[in-house]
């Protein structure tokens, strides 16, 4: 005879779901009301004092101390839009989260210790990280201590550096924040570049066109002496005196130069490290790749592929990755169904794009290559690109191709990464009769997490 224990059983998480759908806000099977009072409303947030104590210590102890009998409780400083999304981790195996009310509700999972909202939220940000936001998020990271947050804001911030420097919310940011970005160790920008993104935060500061030293030293005080001058060249170096000459004293120039010109130097007044942030190799270490392949058989097809002038491979993924680099495949010519080496190789041209659900298009990374038949072309990208959630992105590879110039792989149309990471591939040229086998040039790419 069979045993069903519904408790390893589908039937347990349904039946669960159910019963938290039930009592969620549900007045009349509540046995605790949150108060909120604004100027011309008063709103009661029903819960249930079980499942806040079964989910949250901080409640455990509210409702077994002094408030144990106790039906009403009134909340300051929070919206009941922001505690309604909250109280969803009471009830939920999956949240609704909006954008609105982010900052609220993990204000409410840091007060309360609900280490999964907290871990959720943060999650959301990160999928959902843009120039518009990532000041907002990186405050939030570091008022909250959350630091794979903040890791993360760092690497969105270092990538996309150059247009940060362009925003209102650099020039607006306070001197704390300045000095966490000074901090990173991995920038795509040059340190001149870094070094005139400071003095334009300075005028904005300072409200002066015109910098003096002790206008430079009022407003950034000891963080100027974290640019690293040494990483320098002495040409680019002399390239800033004419217009920033008088932000630096006799000594200071003095120390720069003897830093550029002898790498012993030891500094006294600047940052000893010469190390040129945009090339620093910490970051991108090979053993924290995440392979995406979609090579199916290693054996060709008896269908070649006849590869287009324009071949375009289009995908999305369900969490936010830096794309490291792209492959692509061997190339061969058909002749009488059999594939022939091609002599000389084909150059190409590729283009990584990110289209928004408006067709905005934004040109995220071009470079060149050699598409041959001897060796697959792997093109590690000398700055990744983000890839985000609710964009798509096309890899558009142009080249002139001779007659017959042809591939025989076959490839996935979906792959799952680790962690549930899914990159969907899209509008795919198919094998006839499968749609889940697809064609093309591009049969891997590498990524890495942003965290």
């Amino acid at each position: 005879m069979s045993v069903f224990n519904p408790l390893t059983s589908d039937y347990s998480s349904q039946l669960f779901a159910a019963i938290g759908r039930k009592l969620f806000l549900n007045s009349e099977l509540a046995d605790v009301h949150f108060v909120f009072e604004s100027d011309d409303d008063i709103e009661r947030v029903p819960a249930n004092k079980a499942h806040l104590m079964a989910g949250s210590d901080v409640f455990a102890k509210m409702f077994n101390g002094s408030w144990k009998e106790m039906d009403k409780v009134k909340i300051g400083d929070v919206s009941a839009t922001a505690f309604k999304e909250f109280l969803q981790f009471f009830y939920f195996g999956q949240v609704k989260l909006t954008m609105e009310n982010i900052a609220e509700v993990m204000n409410l999972g840091e007060m309360y210790n609900v280490t999964e909202c907290l871990a959720v939220c943060s999650k959301f940000l990160k999928n959902n990280f843009n120039n518009n936001s990532i000041f907002r998020d990186y405050r939030l990271a570091m008022l909250l201590n959350q630091e794979t947050l903040k890791k993360a804001c760092e690497f969105f911030i270092g990538v996309n550096i150059k247009a940060v420097f362009k925003l209102t919310d650099f020039l607006a940011c306070d001197r704390k924040m300045l000095a966490q970005i000074l901090k990173l160790n991995w920038m795509s920008c040059t340190e001149i570049e870094l070094f005139e993104a400071c003095m334009s935060w300075v005028k904005e500061a300072s409200k002066q066109n015109v910098l003096t030293k002790e206008i430079v030293q009022a407003h950034l005080g000891d963080l100027f002496h974290e640019i690293r001058f040494g990483s320098m060249s002495l040409q680019a170096f002399a390239a800033l005196i004419p217009t920033y000459g008088n932000t630096l004293s006799f000594d200071e120039q003095q120390e720069i130069i003897q830093m550029i010109a002898d790498p012993t130097f030891p500094p006294t007044i600047f940052d000893g490290n010469r190390m040129e942030r945009y090339t620093s190799p910490e970051r991108w270490s090979a053993s924290d790749d995440i392979y995406c392949r979609r090579i199916i058989s290693q054996f060709p097809s008896f269908e070649p592929y006849e590869i287009k002038n324009l071949e375009t491979t289009v995908f999305s993924t369900n969490e936010t990755l830096l794309l490291r680099a792209i492959g692509c495949v061997m190339v061969r010519i058909s002749v009488q169904n059999q594939y022939l080496v091609l002599e000389n190789g084909v150059p190409t041209n590729i283009t990584i794009v990110e289209v928004s659900d408006l067709n905005d298009e934004v040109i995220l990374y071009d470079t060149n290559g050699i598409l041959k038949s001897t060796e697959d072309l792997r093109i590690f990208l000398t700055k990744p690109v983000i890839i985000r959630p609710g964009f798509t992105y096309e890899i558009r590879k142009k080249q002139t191709v001779p007659s017959g110039c042809c591939t025989g792989n076959l490839l996935k149309s979906s792959v799952e990464l680790k962690s549930g990471i899914i990159i969907q591939f899209h509008r795919n040229a198919i094998l006839e009769g499968d749609p889940k086998i697809a064609r093309g040039i591009i049969f891997e790419l590498i990524f890495q997490t942003i965290d």
